[in-house]
């Protein structure tokens, strides 16, 4: 658990606490109600780089109509954290809403990190969560980065027998459906 949410949850108390205990490695303001990317058939696709990394998402909306669909997604550190790191990575990625898990031990930070997120239904709120840990040197000091990146998303393909309610019809792209947290617990 990240030093930001041990903080957060002893300001809110011990639900937060349970809540960073289950859900660990999401960003520190992963608290923050970020937009969401909707896929759709006319935008199948996301990317989105910061400076922590690139993520990119996809779904072929046109092939599940009426099914449950994958999700299929990316992420790859910057060149900016690659420079400082000095070791290999740990990496594991969730999911708040579906049944989901994925982890790589002992992986070069360069590591192109792909996976596949099942059973996803039109018209639902998701999200994906991520973190690697890995060693570093940045100024001099040695530490250990904790790198964790979270997605919200949901699925729309315009043409389903039921369509959503007006609460729940797709919203434009904000720039804060991915959001992606870097800290370091440097050594004494």
């Amino acid at each position: 658990m990240s030093l930001i949410s041990t903080r957060r949850a002893g300001l809110l108390g011990s639900a937060a606490l349970a809540t960073a205990l289950l859900v660990p490695a999401t960003p520190a303001h992963a608290g923050v109600q970020p937009g969401k990317h909707v896929f759709k058939m006319s935008a199948p696709s996301y990317q989105k780089t910061d400076s922590n990394g690139t993520f990119t998402g996809q779904v072929n909306m046109a092939g599940t109509v009426g099914k449950p669909a994958v999700m299929a997604w990316s992420f790859r550190t910057s060149p900016k954290v690659r420079a400082i790191a000095t070791g290999k990575m740990t990496c594991k990625a969730g999911h708040m809403q579906l049944p989901y898990h994925d982890s790589h031990s002992n992986v070069p930070v360069d590591y192109f990190w792909h996976s596949s997120v099942k059973d996803n239904r039109r018209n639902k709120d998701y999200t994906l969560y991520g973190n690697c840990t890995f060693r570093v040197k940045a100024g001099g000091r040695t530490g250990t980065a904790n790198l964790g990146f979270r997605f919200n998303y949901s699925l729309f393909d315009g043409i389903s027998k039921m369509p959503p309610k007006d609460d729940e019809m797709p919203t434009p792209a904000t720039d804060n459906e991915f959001s992606s947290d870097l800290e370091i617990t440097y050594d004494s």
